[in-house]
């Protein structure tokens, strides 16, 4: 995980984390794990937005990004 600067020596706005997103059916996973700490992401995204982890454009775009880079 990489910081960015924060204003004035404050906490930072933003962070870069590495992650792992794959296609399961009509799910997509997106992980991170963190070497440095126990710390784990993971969350499902689902094209339905009637789902409680539906999200129909954050599912697309992601679904296009697979398509391009040749995931299943």
């Amino acid at each position: 995980m990489k910081l960015s600067k924060g204003k004035a020596g404050g906490k930072p706005r933003s962070v870069y984390l590495e992650i792992s997103f794959w296609r399961d059916g009509n799910t997509i996973h997106v992980a991170h794990n963190d070497p440095e700490g126990p710390s784990t992401f993971h969350v499902a995204v689902r094209a339905d937005g009637s789902k409680p982890s539906g999200h129909p454009y954050l599912y697309r775009e992601l679904s296009k990004c697979l398509d391009r880079m040749g995931a299943e």
